[in-house]
């Protein structure tokens, strides 16, 4: 089944309104390459999960701060997500070998 892909605007739209359409838009469109973006900081799957339910929340959160004058949403979610990762990184155990499995 095709995916239908929704204007970034249109789709800031339906998250700033808490819509339905616009979490599941959100998720459709970006999930995957975020995934990727957290996958390449940490390397490792259950991590990567864990990390990017916590990007997607804190990008629903948040879309009244972001200003789509500066710069484009992609980029602007992707920050969060690096972000998050890196984060989250630092605060491993020493000695912590990642799992690579995706």
């Amino acid at each position: 089944m095709p995916l239908n892909l929704i204007d970034p605007k249109e789709l800031l739209v339906l998250v700033r309104a808490k819509t339905r359409s616009g979490a599941e838009a959100l998720y459709d469109q970006y999930a995957l390459v975020l995934q990727l973006a957290i996958f390449r900081i940490v390397g490792e799957k259950g991590l990567t999960d864990t990390l990017l339910e916590k990007t997607i929340v804190q990008i629903w959160n948040t879309t009244d701060q972001y200003n789509e004058q500066e710069l484009p949403l992609l980029t602007w979610m992707l920050a969060i997500a690096k972000t998050l990762a890196r984060e989250y990184v630092i605060k491993l155990p020493e000695g912590f070998v990642p799992l690579k499995t995706i």
